[in-house]
C-alpha cells in the first residue's frame, strides 16, 4: 500500500509540476557571448552612421569593454539596463495570439488532469484531526461536543493534508471549510459533494477561509487548485 501511495503521489506531483512549467510564456534568448562579441544598447550615436542611440547591437567584446562602456556610449544589454532606459529587448520572445490560445488550452488540459487525479486519490479518504473536548459539556464527547481548548481552521487542514495524506499545496492553492457539519454518508455521492462546494461563499482574491470548527463532527473541505479547478475532501474532527 505504501509503494502504491508513493507512486500515486509522485504522479500527482509530476502533473502539477508540468502544469506550472507550461505556464511559462516568455523567455530571453541566450546572451550572445561566444568569446568575441557582446550585445549592447547604444546610448549615443556612433560616428559614420555605424549605430544610433537606442539600437541594440552585437559588437566586439573588447570594443564594448574598452571604448563604448567607459565613454558612456553604450550599456550592456541586460534586463536591468533595458528597464533603466525604458526599452524592451527586441530579442524577447513573445508568443502570438495563436500560440497563446494553444498554451492556454494545454494548461487547461493539464490543470484538469491534475484535479481529476487528486479527486480520484482523495475519493475514499477522510482527513482526520484530533482535538480535546470540554469535559463539562452536557452532550458528552460524541458528535457535536465542543472542542476545548482551541478550534480547527484552514491552516490546520492545510498542514494535516501534507502530514497525513502527502498533499503539499502551493501558496496560491486555497483550502475552504464548509461552515456546518455534514454527514459523510451523504456526501459520498459525487453530486452531493459538488453541490456542497457550490454552497460555500466565494472567496475574494487573496482572501483566506474564516471558518473555525469548534465542535467534533464530520465536515467537508474544498481545495482550490490552479485553473479554477476544485476538489472536495471529507474532514472528520474526532475526540483525542
Amino acid at each position: 500500500m505504501n509503494s502504491l501511495r508513493q507512486a500515486s503521489l509522485q504522479s500527482l506531483r509530476s502533473l502539477r509540476n508540468t502544469s506550472i512549467q507550461n505556464s511559462t510564456t516568455i523567455a530571453f534568448k541566450q546572451q550572445i557571448r561566444n568569446g568575441h562579441s557582446v550585445r549592447i544598447i547604444l546610448t549615443s550615436d556612433l560616428p559614420d552612421g555605424k549605430g544610433y542611440a537606442g539600437e541594440v547591437l552585437s559588437v566586439k567584446s573588447g570594443y564594448a569593454r574598452n571604448h563604448l562602456i567607459p565613454l558612456q556610449k553604450a550599456l550592456y544589454a541586460t534586463p536591468t539596463n533595458f528597464e533603466r532606459v525604458g526599452m524592451s529587448d527586441p530579442d524577447l520572445i513573445v508568443e502570438t495570439s495563436e500560440e497563446k490560445k494553444m498554451r492556454e488550452s494545454m494548461e487547461s488540459d493539464e490543470d484538469l488532469k491534475a484535479a481529476d487525479f487528486l479527486r480520484h486519490y482523495l475519493r475514499n479518504k477522510t482527513l482526520e484531526i484530533w482535538r480535546m473536548v470540554d469535559v463539562n459539556s452536557p452532550i458528552g464527547s460524541g458528535l457535536g461536543a465542543p472542542i476545548h481548548p482551541g478550534m480547527v481552521d484552514h491552516v490546520n487542514v492545510r498542514d494535516k493534508l501534507g502530514r497525513q495524506l502527502g498533499i503539499d499545496l502551493q501558496d496560491h492553492e486555497l483550502v475552504q471549510i464548509y461552515p456546518e457539519p455534514i454527514s459523510h454518508a451523504l456526501i459520498e455521492e459525487e453530486d452531493v459533494m459538488e453541490d456542497t462546494m457550490q454552497k460555500m461563499e466565494v472567496l475574494k482574491d487573496g482572501e483566506d477561509c474564516k471558518v473555525q470548527i469548534k465542535a467534533l463532527g464530520e465536515y467537508a473541505v474544498k481545495i482550490h487548485l490552479k485553473g479554477g479547478q476544485e476538489v472536495g475532501l471529507k474532514l472528520a474532527v474526532r475526540k483525542r
